[in-house]
């Protein structure tokens, strides 16, 4: 799934992925999506929880946790 825009947050551990993921998500226009890369099990899964009413999708892909946002 293509994203309008994408967020790289490997490396970043909570709260900073959250803030980041903030930030980035609500300068998205309505109907848009961004793509957040985590290497952190555990940040990925708060910021899925966080955002749950806007998590289109959500996967591993090799060691990276994928979220796919809709604003």
């Amino acid at each position: 799934m293509e994203a309008d825009k994408i967020l790289d947050l490997s490396g970043e551990v909570c709260p900073v992925t959250a803030i980041k993921t903030r930030a980035e998500f609500n300068k998205l226009r309505e109907g848009e999506t961004l793509k957040v890369v985590f290497t952190s099990k555990k940040s990925a899964e708060s910021v899925a929880a966080e955002f749950r009413k806007n998590l289109v999708k959500a996967y591993v892909d090799g060691n990276k946790y994928v979220l796919i946002l809709k604003r």
